[in-house]
């Protein structure tokens, strides 16, 4: 029994994608996780948003994985900066990446309130190195 021309053409279709298809399933987990200087900030699939705040930022409206806030606040992993907010209670902090010199180069800070405003300032040898400006949309 002779097949037509277009079901010779599915049937060697389908034996060459099944062929040529690995038996296990090829996985992914996602975002790579949230390191600064060799410390972990967050491994979730989502992927942290880091916030580079050593550079010009708009007023930050979002949170993160986690609903917290991620700062880089040095530029580098020799040299950390001295990092306050102000209201100090409109967020907490979670975690902080140490630079060589033990200070942060980077935070997870968690806000006190879906509408938490602030505003962080990180400061080295008396001049801000990092700042931003947080204001929360619910």
């Amino acid at each position: 029994m002779k097949l037509p021309a277009f079901l010779a053409i599915v049937t060697a279709s389908a034996f060459l994608l099944t062929s040529c298809t690995p038996r296990t399933p090829t996985v992914t987990n996602g975002a790579p996780p949230a390191v600064a200087c060799g410390t972990v900030l967050e491994a979730s699939a989502a992927g942290a948003v880091v916030y580079d705040a050593t550079r010009p930022l708009p007023t930050i409206e979002y949170t993160s994985v986690g609903g917290r806030l991620f700062f880089r606040v040095a530029r580098g992993c020799d040299h950390g900066s001295n990092v306050s907010w102000l209201p100090s209670s409109a967020a907490r902090l979670v975690k902080a990446a140490r630079a060589r010199d033990g200070l942060p180069a980077a935070i997870v800070l968690q806000p006190s309130s879906p509408r938490a405003t602030f505003q962080l300032t990180a400061v080295r040898d008396g001049k801000v190195v990092a700042s931003a400006a947080v204001r929360l949309s619910p």
